[in-house]
């Protein structure tokens, strides 16, 4: 591509020397040719330098064809250019005006990082709803499937809980023990800790009524002594350990120092017998049964 040439004024040019009437002749000729020449040679000049411009980036770039939408970026060896091949979904992203869009793009609307130690969940959205995080360890990709589930449970009060859809432990640990509501769990050092799976303080006389309890729904009143503790969720199996203790408030040694004996031992219950201390069968006016597994 050849460059315009900025062309002379080819007549007489003003000068100082010259008659007046000369001069102003030679003016308005000169005029004449600049507004008529000179600036369509300034134009095709400059559109000269973008053509020029635009060759030499395009000599630079990899072949266009097929490449609509792509983004260009310099290659990895800082020498050259090379395009990026650009999703729908990437340029989106590109285009939305501030975070808030963002996270509308990338369905995270209900995530939001309040500082560089916080992380939200829920706060943007109204409502009563779940929040929970979704731990995916088996299954099929995108199935939606999950091996655990932390979250809370919808209402003012609702529960916060960990979901374990597989066999493994919930394990915690703490060289500094642990703080349930203030009350302080001891390390235990490599020894496992095990809790309560249910527990119940009970009248067992006349009509039996529960005084307080844990995943305990109820006391089957069997006959002299004789106790089912039924739980409001069943044990995994029946190979869980129960202990008991009672009293029926009698100063009478015989009364207070008969055993508890857990005879029949179920998923869903366990039964029960008082004893005084010569074996004769006695109700318990304070009764308490604990279970673990």
């Amino acid at each position: 591509m050849t460059a315009p040439v900025i062309r002379q004024f080819l007549g007489t040019i003003p000068d100082k020397g010259q008659a007046q009437t000369a001069f102003d002749t030679n003016v308005d000729a000169f005029l004449d040719w600049q507004a008529l020449q000179f600036a369509p040679d300034l134009v095709a000049f400059g559109t000269f330098a973008s053509t020029t411009a635009a060759a030499l980036v395009a000599a630079n770039l990899p072949p266009l064809t097929g490449r609509n939408l792509d983004a260009v970026r310099v290659n990895a060896a800082g020498n050259g250019v090379e395009f990026a091949n650009v999703t729908a979904a990437g340029w989106a992203l590109l285009d939305d005006a501030n975070p808030a869009a963002q996270r509308a793009t990338l369905d995270l609307q209900s995530i939001q990082s309040e500082g560089l130690s916080s992380l939200d969940l829920g706060r943007s959205a109204s409502g009563d709803r779940a929040s929970f995080i979704d731990f995916h360890s088996y299954g099929e990709a995108n199935s939606g499937v999950f091996g655990a589930r932390l979250g809370r449970s919808l209402g003012t009060n609702g529960d916060f809980f960990l979901q374990n859809l597989g066999t493994g432990r919930f394990n915690i640990s703490s060289s500094g023990g642990i703080n349930l509501n203030g009350a302080v769990l001891a390390p235990q050092g490599a020894a496992p800790l095990y809790a309560c799976r249910a527990w119940v303080n009970f009248n067992g006389t006349g009509t039996v009524a529960i005084r307080a309890s844990g995943n305990v729904s109820s006391i089957t009143d069997n006959g002299a002594g004789d106790y089912s503790v039924n739980f409001a969720t069943a044990m995994q199996d029946d190979d869980y350990a129960a202990t008991a203790n009672w009293s029926n408030g009698s100063t009478d040694r015989l009364a207070q120092d008969g055993p508890v004996i857990p005879v029949t031992y179920a998923v869903g219950s366990v039964r029960i017998l008082l004893s005084d201390g010569s074996g004769v069968a006695r109700d318990g006016s304070t009764v308490s049964v604990a279970i673990f597994r």
